[in-house]
C-alpha cells in the first residue's frame, strides 16, 4: 500500500521564480533563502522515482522507518542520502522491506551553505537519541513550514534546514576527529622508537604542521609532543614491569635517545625513578 502524506507545492513567492534559472553561484546569491518543498512520504515496494539528469537543487532525504535504495545505496532508518544539484535521481523502496517511510526536501542552498553539503550518506543511528529525535522533529517542521505559503513560514523552514545541517556538519566532525585520533594513535604506537616532531607527524597525514597540530588538539585535548610523550612513558612502563630490558634499553625501544632524559622525565610523570618502578613488580 502507497500512503502519500500531504504533498507540499510550491510557495506562492516561489511559483513567481523563473524556473529556467540554472542552480549557480550567482542563483543562489540572487535567492539565497528558498526551500523549494518537502514532504513526508510512506510509500510501498512500487515506488520507484527515476530523472537522469536531476533537479536544478539539493534533494536531502532521511529515512524514518523501512528502507530505501537511492543510486544503490541502502537508506536504512535514520539514514540521510544527498542528491546534488543535476546528479542522477534513482531512488526506490527497498522491495526486502517492503515499505520506505521517509521525509525529503528540494532545496535551493545559498553559498555559505556548500560546505555543510560536501557528503553523500550519513547515518544518524549511532547519535545519542535524543539529538537523533530532534533532527527529525526539525526535519518535520520544516514540512510544515513549507506548506503555508508565506514567506515567513517559509524562511524559518530554510532557517530549519541550516540548523539541521550544522547538527550534521557537527556529527561529521566528531566521526572525523574519531577517525583521525585512531589513526594517530595507532602510527604513534607503531613509530614511537623515531623521532616524532610535529613536522613528520604532519607530514605522515598530508596536513601542515599548523593543520595537523589543531586537528590533533581537536581530537585529544592536547599537543602533539605532550601525547607522544605521554605514550612514551605509559610502554617504558610496561617494559620496566614485564621484562627484563635494561633502563637505556628502555629508554631507546621509547624513543628516548638519552637515558639521563628518560629518567628525568619519567619520575616527572610518575613520581618514580626507572629503576624504582621496576621493583614495583
Amino acid at each position: 500500500m502507497e500512503i502519500y502524506l500531504k504533498r507540499m507545492e510550491y510557495s506562492a513567492t516561489l511559483r513567481a521564480m523563473n524556473p529556467k534559472i540554472a542552480f549557480d553561484s550567482e542563483y543562489v546569491k540572487t535567492y539565497a533563502y528558498r526551500c523549494v518543498w518537502s514532504s513526508e512520504y510512506k510509500m510501498g515496494t512500487n515506488y520507484h522515482i527515476v530523472r537522469d539528469c536531476g533537479t536544478k537543487d539539493h534533494l536531502l532525504l532521511l529515512t524514518v522507518s523501512g528502507a530505501g535504495i537511492a543510486n544503490g545505496t541502502t537508506l536504512r532508518p535514520y539514514s540521510l542520502y544527498l542528491f546534488k544539484p543535476h546528479e542522477k535521481h534513482d531512488y526506490r523502496t527497498d522491495p526486502d522491506s517492503g515499505s520506505w517511510h521517509f521525509l525529503w526536501a528540494h532545496l535551493h542552498a545559498p553559498a555559505n551553505w556548500l560546505p555543510f553539503l560536501e557528503w553523500k550518506t550519513l547515518s544518524i543511528q549511532s547519535i545519542p537519541e535524543s539529538e537523533r529525535s530532534r533532527i527529525v522533529a526539525l526535519f518535520r517542521d520544516v514540512v510544515v513550514n513549507t506548506s503555508s505559503g508565506s514567506g515567513y513560514d517559509e524562511a524559518l523552514a530554510m532557517n530549519l534546514l541550516e540548523n539541521i545541517l550544522l547538527r550534521l556538519a557537527k556529527i561529521r566532525a566528531a566521526g572525523d576527529n574519531l577517525n583521525f585520533g585512531e589513526e594517530v594513535r595507532r602510527y604513534v604506537i607503531d613509530h614511537l622508537s623515531e623521532r616524532l616532531p610535529v613536522g613528520s607527524l604532519a607530514a605522515a597525514f598530508h596536513l601542515s604542521p599548523s593543520r595537523f597540530a589543531h586537528r590533533f588538539r581537536d581530537a585529544f585535548g592536547t599537543s602533539p609532543q605532550a601525547y607522544v610523550e605521554g605514550c612514551r612513558i605509559e610502554m617504558a612502563r610496561r617494559f620496566l614491569l614485564t621484562t627484563e630490558m635494561s633502563v637505556k634499553e628502555v629508554a631507546l625501544t621509547c624513543g628516548f635517545n638519552d637515558p639521563l632524559y628518560f629518567s628525568k622525565r619519567f619520575f616527572h610523570a610518575t613520581g618514580s625513578a626507572p629503576s624504582r618502578w621496576r621493583n614495583l613488580r
